[in-house]
Protein backbone atom coordinates (compact mmCIF):
# COMPACT_ATOMS: atom_id res chain seq x y z
CA UNK A 1 0.00 0.00 0.00
CA UNK A 2 2.82 2.36 0.75
CA UNK A 3 4.45 1.82 -2.13
CA UNK A 4 1.71 2.51 -4.39
CA UNK A 5 0.90 5.77 -2.49
CA UNK A 6 4.86 6.34 -3.30
CA UNK A 7 4.07 5.73 -7.15
CA UNK A 8 0.49 8.30 -6.99
CA UNK A 9 2.56 11.12 -4.82
CA UNK A 10 5.30 10.52 -7.73
CA UNK A 11 2.94 11.14 -10.50
CA UNK A 12 0.99 13.74 -9.20
CA UNK A 13 4.51 15.80 -8.61
CA UNK A 14 5.85 15.43 -12.29
CA UNK A 15 3.13 18.41 -12.76
CA UNK A 16 4.87 20.53 -10.30
CA UNK A 17 8.64 19.46 -11.33
CA UNK A 18 7.95 20.80 -14.54
CA UNK A 19 8.18 24.28 -13.04
CA UNK A 20 11.03 22.81 -10.45
CA UNK A 21 14.35 24.09 -9.47
CA UNK A 22 17.04 23.15 -7.96
CA UNK A 23 18.34 24.34 -4.75
CA UNK A 24 21.16 23.87 -2.17
CA UNK A 25 20.29 21.15 0.70
CA UNK A 26 23.37 21.96 2.29
CA UNK A 27 27.09 23.76 1.31
CA UNK A 28 29.98 23.37 4.18
CA UNK A 29 33.75 23.06 4.75
CA UNK A 30 35.88 19.98 5.17
CA UNK A 31 38.10 20.51 7.66
CA UNK A 32 39.75 17.33 7.13
CA UNK A 33 39.61 17.14 2.93
CA UNK A 34 43.14 18.08 1.28
CA UNK A 35 41.91 17.56 -2.06
CA UNK A 36 42.34 21.06 -2.99
CA UNK A 37 45.82 21.53 -1.66
CA UNK A 38 47.54 17.83 -2.74
CA UNK A 39 49.67 17.44 -5.75
CA UNK A 40 47.57 15.95 -8.70
CA UNK A 41 44.17 17.13 -7.58
CA UNK A 42 45.14 20.63 -6.95
CA UNK A 43 44.36 23.15 -9.78
CA UNK A 44 45.48 27.23 -9.77
CA UNK A 45 43.34 30.18 -11.16
CA UNK A 46 43.94 32.72 -13.85
CA UNK A 47 46.20 34.74 -10.56
CA UNK A 48 48.52 32.05 -9.51
CA UNK A 49 46.56 31.09 -6.22
CA UNK A 50 45.35 27.67 -5.68
CA UNK A 51 41.61 27.55 -6.17
CA UNK A 52 39.08 25.90 -3.73
CA UNK A 53 37.31 22.78 -4.70
CA UNK A 54 33.80 22.58 -4.66
CA UNK A 55 32.51 18.46 -4.07
CA UNK A 56 28.62 18.21 -5.46
CA UNK A 57 27.23 14.89 -4.45
CA UNK A 58 25.11 14.45 -7.22
CA UNK A 59 23.66 12.01 -10.22
CA UNK A 60 23.58 14.61 -12.90
CA UNK A 61 26.39 14.47 -15.15
CA UNK A 62 24.84 17.13 -17.69
CA UNK A 63 25.36 20.18 -14.95
CA UNK A 64 26.93 23.39 -16.54
CA UNK A 65 28.46 26.20 -14.37
CA UNK A 66 28.67 30.12 -14.18
CA UNK A 67 30.47 31.87 -11.50
CA UNK A 68 29.86 35.40 -12.31
CA UNK A 69 32.58 37.58 -13.00
CA UNK A 70 35.40 35.52 -11.57
CA UNK A 71 34.04 32.41 -13.24
CA UNK A 72 35.54 28.83 -12.98
CA UNK A 73 38.63 27.09 -12.51
CA UNK A 74 37.88 23.53 -14.30
CA UNK A 75 35.02 21.33 -13.30
CA UNK A 76 35.34 17.31 -13.61
CA UNK A 77 32.62 14.63 -12.85
CA UNK A 78 34.14 11.56 -11.12
CA UNK A 79 32.27 8.63 -8.59
CA UNK A 80 28.89 10.43 -8.22
CA UNK A 81 30.34 13.98 -7.78
CA UNK A 82 31.60 17.17 -9.82
CA UNK A 83 34.77 18.40 -8.44
CA UNK A 84 34.24 22.60 -9.30
CA UNK A 85 37.30 24.34 -9.15
CA UNK A 86 36.44 28.36 -8.11
CA UNK A 87 38.81 30.86 -7.54
CA UNK A 88 39.57 32.48 -3.63
CA UNK A 89 36.87 34.52 -2.66
CA UNK A 90 34.35 33.66 -4.83
CA UNK A 91 30.70 34.39 -4.22
CA UNK A 92 27.97 32.96 -5.82
CA UNK A 93 27.13 30.26 -8.86
CA UNK A 94 25.04 29.40 -10.99
CA UNK A 95 24.13 25.85 -12.54
CA UNK A 96 22.05 25.04 -15.55
CA UNK A 97 20.84 21.41 -16.64
CA UNK A 98 18.55 20.30 -19.22
CA UNK A 99 16.91 17.73 -17.64
CA UNK A 100 16.87 19.38 -13.78
CA UNK A 101 15.92 23.06 -14.60
CA UNK A 102 18.51 25.90 -13.03
CA UNK A 103 19.63 27.15 -9.89
CA UNK A 104 20.40 30.81 -10.40
CA UNK A 105 23.12 33.35 -8.45
CA UNK A 106 23.60 30.80 -5.40
CA UNK A 107 25.26 32.79 -2.58
CA UNK A 108 27.88 31.09 -0.90
CA UNK A 109 26.84 31.28 2.77
CA UNK A 110 30.71 31.21 3.92
CA UNK A 111 34.03 32.74 2.24
CA UNK A 112 35.47 30.76 -0.49
CA UNK A 113 39.45 30.29 0.37
CA UNK A 114 42.00 28.79 -1.55
CA UNK A 115 43.78 25.33 -1.09
CA UNK A 116 40.22 24.70 0.79
CA UNK A 117 37.77 21.89 0.00
CA UNK A 118 33.96 22.53 0.67
CA UNK A 119 30.63 19.88 -0.14
CA UNK A 120 27.15 20.80 -1.52
CA UNK A 121 24.04 18.96 -1.48
CA UNK A 122 22.07 19.71 -4.53
CA UNK A 123 18.63 18.94 -4.49
CA UNK A 124 17.36 17.67 -8.32
CA UNK A 125 13.92 17.74 -7.05
CA UNK A 126 13.94 14.05 -7.93
CA UNK A 127 14.86 12.51 -5.26
CA UNK A 128 16.64 13.13 -1.66
CA UNK A 129 19.98 12.75 -0.25
CA UNK A 130 20.64 9.69 2.21
CA UNK A 131 23.80 8.81 4.76
CA UNK A 132 24.43 5.35 4.66
CA UNK A 133 25.60 3.72 7.41
CA UNK A 134 26.08 0.03 8.62
CA UNK A 135 26.21 -1.45 11.78
CA UNK A 136 29.47 -2.93 10.72
CA UNK A 137 31.75 -0.18 9.93
CA UNK A 138 33.42 -0.11 6.52
CA UNK A 139 31.45 -2.36 4.46
CA UNK A 140 31.11 -2.47 1.21
CA UNK A 141 27.37 -1.36 -0.16
CA UNK A 142 25.47 -2.00 -3.22
CA UNK A 143 22.84 0.21 -4.03
CA UNK A 144 20.32 -1.87 -6.85
CA UNK A 145 22.99 -4.30 -7.65
CA UNK A 146 25.40 -1.28 -8.03
CA UNK A 147 28.45 -1.18 -6.13
CA UNK A 148 28.97 2.18 -5.22
CA UNK A 149 31.78 2.37 -2.14
CA UNK A 150 32.03 2.05 1.48
CA UNK A 151 30.00 3.07 4.18
CA UNK A 152 28.82 5.65 5.33
CA UNK A 153 28.39 7.08 2.22
CA UNK A 154 26.40 9.82 0.95
CA UNK A 155 24.08 9.62 -1.98
CA UNK A 156 21.46 11.25 -3.73
CA UNK A 157 18.85 8.31 -4.25
CA UNK A 158 16.00 9.26 -6.54
CA UNK A 159 12.25 8.42 -6.20
CA UNK A 160 11.32 5.07 -5.90
CA UNK A 161 12.21 1.58 -3.90
CA UNK A 162 15.88 0.71 -3.57
CA UNK A 163 17.64 -2.21 -2.53
CA UNK A 164 20.79 -1.49 0.06
CA UNK A 165 23.28 -4.50 0.62
CA UNK A 166 26.62 -4.72 2.54
CA UNK A 167 28.72 -6.99 2.98
CA UNK A 168 31.80 -7.32 5.05
CA UNK A 169 33.71 -10.50 5.21
CA UNK A 170 30.88 -12.75 7.00
CA UNK A 171 28.52 -9.96 7.88
CA UNK A 172 25.75 -9.04 5.39
CA UNK A 173 22.86 -6.96 5.45
CA UNK A 174 19.73 -6.18 2.76
CA UNK A 175 16.83 -3.90 3.14
CA UNK A 176 14.58 -1.91 1.08
CA UNK A 177 14.41 1.76 1.03
CA UNK A 178 11.28 4.06 -0.17
CA UNK A 179 12.15 7.33 -1.40
CA UNK A 180 9.17 9.69 -1.90
CA UNK A 181 8.57 13.15 -3.36
CA UNK A 182 6.77 14.20 0.07
CA UNK A 183 9.57 13.40 2.21
CA UNK A 184 11.16 16.19 3.96
CA UNK A 185 14.44 17.33 2.23
CA UNK A 186 16.75 17.55 4.52
CA UNK A 187 19.73 14.71 4.67
CA UNK A 188 18.26 11.62 5.66
CA UNK A 189 20.09 8.72 7.86
CA UNK A 190 19.70 5.43 6.73
CA UNK A 191 21.79 2.53 8.97
CA UNK A 192 21.37 -0.92 7.54
CA UNK A 193 22.17 -3.56 10.11
CA UNK A 194 23.90 -6.84 9.53
CA UNK A 195 23.90 -9.92 10.88
CA UNK A 196 27.27 -12.69 11.01
CA UNK A 197 25.96 -15.32 8.16
CA UNK A 198 28.94 -17.57 8.69
CA UNK A 199 26.90 -20.75 8.77
CA UNK A 200 27.09 -19.41 4.96
CA UNK A 201 30.70 -18.81 4.31
CA UNK A 202 33.86 -20.60 3.36
CA UNK A 203 37.23 -19.83 3.31
CA UNK A 204 38.46 -19.43 -0.54
CA UNK A 205 42.51 -19.45 -1.27
CA UNK A 206 42.93 -18.15 -4.69
CA UNK A 207 46.39 -18.93 -6.18
CA UNK A 208 48.10 -17.80 -9.56
CA UNK A 209 51.39 -17.07 -11.00
CA UNK A 210 53.69 -14.67 -8.97
CA UNK A 211 53.01 -12.10 -11.39
CA UNK A 212 49.69 -12.49 -12.27
CA UNK A 213 46.79 -9.63 -10.86
CA UNK A 214 43.37 -11.23 -9.64
CA UNK A 215 40.24 -9.29 -10.00
CA UNK A 216 37.21 -9.96 -8.38
CA UNK A 217 34.01 -7.90 -9.10
CA UNK A 218 35.97 -5.49 -11.04
CA UNK A 219 38.47 -4.61 -8.57
CA UNK A 220 42.57 -5.80 -8.43
CA UNK A 221 42.20 -7.93 -4.61
CA UNK A 222 45.63 -9.62 -4.96
CA UNK A 223 49.22 -10.43 -7.21
CA UNK A 224 49.92 -14.52 -7.25
CA UNK A 225 47.41 -15.06 -4.58
CA UNK A 226 44.37 -13.91 -2.78
CA UNK A 227 42.94 -15.21 0.78
CA UNK A 228 38.97 -14.64 1.34
CA UNK A 229 35.90 -15.71 3.18
CA UNK A 230 33.01 -15.76 0.69
CA UNK A 231 28.73 -17.02 0.90
CA UNK A 232 28.94 -20.30 -0.46
CA UNK A 233 27.52 -19.88 -4.15
CA UNK A 234 29.18 -19.88 -7.84
CA UNK A 235 31.81 -17.01 -9.14
CA UNK A 236 33.84 -15.95 -11.36
CA UNK A 237 37.31 -14.10 -11.17
CA UNK A 238 40.00 -12.60 -13.93
CA UNK A 239 43.61 -13.17 -13.84
CA UNK A 240 45.51 -10.32 -15.73
CA UNK A 241 49.14 -9.99 -16.58
CA UNK A 242 51.48 -8.03 -19.15
CA UNK A 243 51.28 -9.31 -22.65
CA UNK A 244 48.75 -11.27 -22.16
CA UNK A 245 45.35 -12.57 -22.41
CA UNK A 246 43.20 -12.22 -19.07
CA UNK A 247 41.37 -15.65 -18.54
CA UNK A 248 38.25 -16.43 -16.51
CA UNK A 249 38.27 -18.69 -13.84
CA UNK A 250 34.73 -19.94 -12.63
CA UNK A 251 34.42 -21.76 -9.47
CA UNK A 252 31.87 -22.89 -6.58
CA UNK A 253 31.98 -22.03 -2.45
CA UNK A 254 31.31 -24.55 0.04
CA UNK A 255 30.51 -23.17 3.22
CA UNK A 256 32.33 -23.39 6.21
CA UNK A 257 35.46 -25.54 4.42
CA UNK A 258 38.63 -24.57 2.63
CA UNK A 259 37.89 -24.24 -0.81
CA UNK A 260 41.29 -23.72 -3.01
CA UNK A 261 41.28 -22.69 -6.21
CA UNK A 262 44.34 -22.27 -9.08
CA UNK A 263 43.19 -19.31 -10.84
CA UNK A 264 43.43 -20.18 -15.38
CA UNK A 265 46.85 -18.88 -16.09
CA UNK A 266 46.26 -15.40 -18.90
CA UNK A 267 47.42 -16.83 -22.17
CA UNK A 268 50.72 -14.71 -23.41
CA UNK A 269 51.14 -12.94 -26.42
CA UNK A 270 53.40 -14.55 -28.96
CA UNK A 271 54.81 -13.34 -32.25
CA UNK A 272 57.51 -14.67 -34.51
CA UNK A 273 61.71 -14.47 -34.74
CA UNK A 274 63.32 -15.18 -38.08
CA UNK A 275 66.76 -15.16 -38.88
CA UNK A 276 68.68 -15.85 -42.13
CA UNK A 277 72.38 -17.49 -40.90
CA UNK A 278 74.83 -16.91 -43.93
CA UNK A 279 77.06 -18.70 -41.97
CA UNK A 280 77.37 -22.74 -42.38
CA UNK A 281 76.74 -25.10 -39.42
CA UNK A 282 75.56 -22.26 -37.02
CA UNK A 283 73.82 -22.44 -33.77
CA UNK A 284 71.45 -19.87 -32.30
CA UNK A 285 70.69 -19.64 -28.42
CA UNK A 286 68.61 -17.56 -26.17
CA UNK A 287 67.58 -17.91 -22.51
CA UNK A 288 71.29 -19.80 -22.08
CA UNK A 289 69.89 -23.03 -23.46
CA UNK A 290 66.92 -23.05 -25.55
CA UNK A 291 67.81 -23.56 -29.65
CA UNK A 292 66.46 -20.99 -32.84
CA UNK A 293 65.38 -22.86 -35.75
CA UNK A 294 67.31 -20.81 -37.97
CA UNK A 295 65.82 -19.57 -41.10
CA UNK A 296 62.36 -20.65 -39.82
CA UNK A 297 59.94 -19.19 -38.19
CA UNK A 298 59.78 -19.52 -33.92
CA UNK A 299 56.84 -18.96 -31.70
CA UNK A 300 58.20 -16.86 -28.65
CA UNK A 301 56.39 -15.07 -25.93
CA UNK A 302 56.36 -11.12 -26.82
CA UNK A 303 59.41 -9.76 -25.31
CA UNK A 304 62.86 -9.06 -25.47
CA UNK A 305 65.22 -11.87 -26.26
CA UNK A 306 69.43 -11.96 -26.40
CA UNK A 307 70.50 -14.07 -28.85
CA UNK A 308 73.92 -15.86 -29.02
CA UNK A 309 75.19 -16.77 -32.37
CA UNK A 310 78.51 -19.37 -32.98
CA UNK A 311 80.21 -21.74 -35.46
CA UNK A 312 83.21 -23.49 -35.48
CA UNK A 313 86.03 -21.44 -37.09
CA UNK A 314 83.86 -18.02 -36.59
CA UNK A 315 84.32 -15.24 -33.73
CA UNK A 316 80.56 -15.52 -31.95
CA UNK A 317 78.26 -12.86 -31.65
CA UNK A 318 74.91 -11.55 -29.86
CA UNK A 319 71.67 -9.73 -30.99
CA UNK A 320 69.05 -8.23 -29.05
CA UNK A 321 65.57 -8.75 -30.51
CA UNK A 322 61.81 -7.22 -29.74
CA UNK A 323 58.79 -9.75 -30.19
CA UNK A 324 55.95 -8.00 -30.75
CA UNK A 325 52.46 -9.47 -30.53
CA UNK A 326 51.13 -11.40 -33.63
CA UNK A 327 54.63 -9.58 -35.56
CA UNK A 328 57.47 -11.13 -37.90
CA UNK A 329 60.78 -9.88 -36.37
CA UNK A 330 63.86 -11.03 -39.28
CA UNK A 331 67.22 -10.74 -39.46
CA UNK A 332 70.04 -12.02 -40.85
CA UNK A 333 73.31 -12.60 -39.35
CA UNK A 334 76.69 -13.37 -40.68
CA UNK A 335 79.64 -14.48 -38.97
CA UNK A 336 82.86 -13.40 -39.14
CA UNK A 337 85.47 -16.03 -39.51
CA UNK A 338 88.13 -16.13 -37.02
CA UNK A 339 91.74 -14.85 -38.28
CA UNK A 340 94.12 -17.51 -36.79
CA UNK A 341 96.84 -15.97 -38.37
CA UNK A 342 96.33 -12.78 -37.01
CA UNK A 343 97.55 -9.00 -38.68
CA UNK A 344 97.23 -7.61 -35.92
CA UNK A 345 98.48 -8.67 -32.20
CA UNK A 346 100.52 -7.90 -29.59
CA UNK A 347 102.22 -11.45 -28.53
CA UNK A 348 104.29 -12.72 -26.30
CA UNK A 349 105.85 -16.51 -25.67
CA UNK A 350 109.27 -18.81 -24.98
CA UNK A 351 110.75 -21.50 -26.23
CA UNK A 352 114.27 -22.95 -26.22
CA UNK A 353 117.22 -21.98 -28.67
CA UNK A 354 118.92 -24.81 -30.52
CA UNK A 355 122.67 -24.29 -30.94
CA UNK A 356 126.08 -24.44 -29.70
CA UNK A 357 125.85 -23.05 -26.39
CA UNK A 358 122.15 -22.84 -26.61
CA UNK A 359 119.10 -21.92 -23.76
CA UNK A 360 115.79 -20.55 -23.04
CA UNK A 361 114.73 -17.91 -24.93
CA UNK A 362 112.05 -15.54 -24.31
CA UNK A 363 110.02 -13.09 -26.92
CA UNK A 364 107.30 -10.40 -27.33
CA UNK A 365 106.15 -8.24 -29.78
CA UNK A 366 103.60 -6.74 -32.04
CA UNK A 367 101.80 -7.51 -35.45
CA UNK A 368 100.54 -4.59 -37.33
CA UNK A 369 99.39 -5.10 -40.85
CA UNK A 370 101.40 -8.21 -41.21
CA UNK A 371 104.35 -6.24 -40.43
CA UNK A 372 105.97 -8.08 -37.23
CA UNK A 373 108.71 -6.29 -34.31
CA UNK A 374 109.91 -9.01 -32.21
CA UNK A 375 112.48 -8.67 -29.08
CA UNK A 376 113.72 -11.85 -27.46
CA UNK A 377 116.11 -12.45 -24.71
CA UNK A 378 117.82 -15.90 -24.53
CA UNK A 379 119.19 -17.03 -21.32
CA UNK A 380 122.38 -19.35 -22.10
CA UNK A 381 122.38 -22.90 -20.60
CA UNK A 382 124.96 -24.26 -22.67
CA UNK A 383 128.46 -24.61 -21.16
CA UNK A 384 131.45 -24.25 -23.67
CA UNK A 385 134.16 -26.11 -23.63
CA UNK A 386 137.99 -25.19 -21.56
CA UNK A 387 139.56 -22.18 -22.47
CA UNK A 388 142.99 -22.14 -20.88
CA UNK A 389 144.57 -18.85 -20.35
CA UNK A 390 148.07 -18.06 -20.29
CA UNK A 391 149.97 -14.79 -19.16
CA UNK A 392 152.93 -14.63 -22.26
CA UNK A 393 155.85 -12.55 -20.59
CA UNK A 394 159.07 -12.34 -22.64
CA UNK A 395 158.45 -15.07 -24.82
CA UNK A 396 157.22 -17.76 -21.84
CA UNK A 397 153.65 -19.12 -21.23
CA UNK A 398 152.54 -18.30 -18.03
CA UNK A 399 149.80 -20.63 -16.77
CA UNK A 400 146.56 -18.23 -15.45
CA UNK A 401 143.22 -19.69 -15.03
CA UNK A 402 141.07 -22.66 -16.52
CA UNK A 403 137.69 -20.96 -17.80
CA UNK A 404 134.04 -22.18 -19.45
CA UNK A 405 131.25 -19.51 -20.66
CA UNK A 406 127.60 -19.42 -21.38
CA UNK A 407 126.18 -17.21 -23.91
CA UNK A 408 122.89 -14.82 -23.78
CA UNK A 409 121.54 -13.07 -26.65
CA UNK A 410 119.54 -9.91 -27.13
CA UNK A 411 117.52 -9.92 -30.58
CA UNK A 412 115.63 -7.27 -32.33
CA UNK A 413 113.86 -8.72 -34.97
CA UNK A 414 111.80 -7.38 -38.14
CA UNK A 415 109.54 -8.98 -40.28
CA UNK A 416 106.28 -9.55 -42.82
CA UNK A 417 104.16 -11.65 -41.45
CA UNK A 418 102.36 -13.44 -44.17
CA UNK A 419 99.48 -16.16 -44.05
CA UNK A 420 99.78 -19.43 -45.76
CA UNK A 421 96.80 -21.36 -44.84
CA UNK A 422 93.62 -20.59 -42.24
CA UNK A 423 96.16 -22.11 -39.13
CA UNK A 424 99.62 -21.94 -40.75
CA UNK A 425 101.62 -18.56 -41.55
CA UNK A 426 105.31 -17.40 -42.05
CA UNK A 427 107.37 -14.38 -41.10
CA UNK A 428 110.71 -13.91 -42.69
CA UNK A 429 112.73 -11.90 -40.49
CA UNK A 430 115.96 -9.49 -40.41
CA UNK A 431 117.49 -8.80 -37.18
CA UNK A 432 120.41 -7.72 -34.78
CA UNK A 433 121.52 -9.58 -31.81
CA UNK A 434 124.17 -8.61 -29.09
CA UNK A 435 125.86 -12.00 -27.59
CA UNK A 436 127.36 -11.78 -24.01
CA UNK A 437 129.42 -14.13 -22.70
CA UNK A 438 129.68 -15.00 -18.74
CA UNK A 439 132.49 -16.91 -17.14
CA UNK A 440 133.08 -19.23 -14.61
CA UNK A 441 136.63 -20.20 -13.18
CA UNK A 442 137.01 -23.64 -12.87
CA UNK A 443 141.20 -23.94 -12.38
CA UNK A 444 143.14 -21.02 -10.84
CA UNK A 445 142.39 -18.09 -9.20
CA UNK A 446 141.84 -14.98 -11.90
CA UNK A 447 138.69 -14.90 -14.09
CA UNK A 448 139.21 -13.75 -17.75
CA UNK A 449 136.65 -12.69 -20.39
CA UNK A 450 133.70 -12.45 -18.39
CA UNK A 451 131.14 -10.05 -19.76
CA UNK A 452 132.42 -10.27 -23.51
CA UNK A 453 130.38 -9.46 -26.11
CA UNK A 454 129.76 -9.57 -30.19
CA UNK A 455 127.59 -7.64 -32.71
CA UNK A 456 125.42 -9.74 -35.29
CA UNK A 457 123.13 -9.34 -37.90
CA UNK A 458 120.43 -12.13 -38.87
CA UNK A 459 118.10 -13.50 -41.67
CA UNK A 460 115.69 -16.07 -40.75
CA UNK A 461 112.13 -16.85 -40.83
CA UNK A 462 109.20 -17.35 -38.25
CA UNK A 463 107.36 -20.50 -38.60
CA UNK A 464 103.64 -20.12 -37.03
CA UNK A 465 100.78 -22.89 -36.68
CA UNK A 466 97.51 -21.95 -34.78
CA UNK A 467 96.07 -25.29 -33.01
CA UNK A 468 93.57 -22.60 -31.34
CA UNK A 469 92.95 -19.13 -31.14
CA UNK A 470 95.06 -17.04 -29.75
CA UNK A 471 97.64 -19.72 -29.38
CA UNK A 472 100.91 -20.62 -31.88
CA UNK A 473 103.66 -22.87 -31.47
CA UNK A 474 106.44 -21.29 -33.50
CA UNK A 475 109.60 -22.36 -35.01
CA UNK A 476 112.59 -19.91 -35.99
CA UNK A 477 115.52 -21.31 -38.16
CA UNK A 478 118.04 -18.19 -38.50
CA UNK A 479 121.40 -17.70 -39.71
CA UNK A 480 123.48 -14.96 -37.81
CA UNK A 481 126.90 -13.65 -38.99
CA UNK A 482 129.07 -11.97 -36.56
CA UNK A 483 130.08 -8.13 -37.47
CA UNK A 484 132.19 -6.97 -34.19
CA UNK A 485 133.71 -8.48 -31.37
CA UNK A 486 135.43 -6.74 -28.28
CA UNK A 487 139.26 -8.19 -27.70
CA UNK A 488 137.90 -10.49 -25.15
CA UNK A 489 135.41 -12.27 -27.28
CA UNK A 490 138.37 -12.40 -29.97
CA UNK A 491 140.48 -13.83 -27.81
CA UNK A 492 138.15 -16.64 -26.25
CA UNK A 493 137.07 -17.52 -30.08
CA UNK A 494 140.85 -17.72 -30.64
CA UNK A 495 141.75 -20.50 -27.70
CA UNK A 496 138.16 -22.08 -27.88
CA UNK A 497 135.34 -23.52 -29.88
CA UNK A 498 133.48 -20.18 -29.54
CA UNK A 499 132.86 -18.40 -32.15
CA UNK A 500 129.71 -15.51 -32.92
CA UNK A 501 126.78 -15.99 -34.56
CA UNK A 502 126.08 -19.13 -36.65
CA UNK A 503 122.98 -21.39 -37.74
CA UNK A 504 120.62 -21.79 -34.47
CA UNK A 505 116.97 -22.76 -34.61
CA UNK A 506 114.39 -21.87 -31.94
CA UNK A 507 110.88 -23.99 -30.75
CA UNK A 508 108.49 -22.93 -28.53
CA UNK A 509 104.85 -21.43 -27.60
CA UNK A 510 103.19 -18.04 -28.30
CA UNK A 511 99.94 -16.64 -26.86
CA UNK A 512 98.49 -13.52 -28.89
CA UNK A 513 96.13 -10.84 -28.33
Amino acid sequence: MRKLLIVISALLFCVEFVQAQMKVVDFKLLESDQDANTYGTMKYDDNGDKAALIKIVTPAKDLNFDGGSLGTVAADYKNGEWWLYVPRFARKLTINSEKYGKLTEYKYPIPIEGARTYEMLLDLNVGRYVLISTSVPKSEIVIDGEYVGESPIKKYLFYGTHTIQSQNERYEGSEGLDIGPMDKKELRHFNLKMRDMSDHFGDVVIKADEKTEIYFNNRMVGVGSWKTQLREGSYSLIARKLDCDSAVTNFTVVAQKENEITANEPIAHTGYLRTFMRTPNAKAVYNSNRYLNLEDNNLLQVGTYLVSFSAKGYYPTQREYTVRHNELTIDTVALEKIKYIKPKAFYFGAGYTMRPMGGITALAGVTYKNIDLQASYTFGLGVSDDVFWYNIAEGNDNYQSTMTYKRSCFAVKLGYQIELTERLGITPQVGYQIEQLSGTVTDGTNKFGDGASANCISIGAKLLYAPAQRFYLFAAPEFSIGMSKDNNFQSISDASNITAGGFMISLGAIFNF
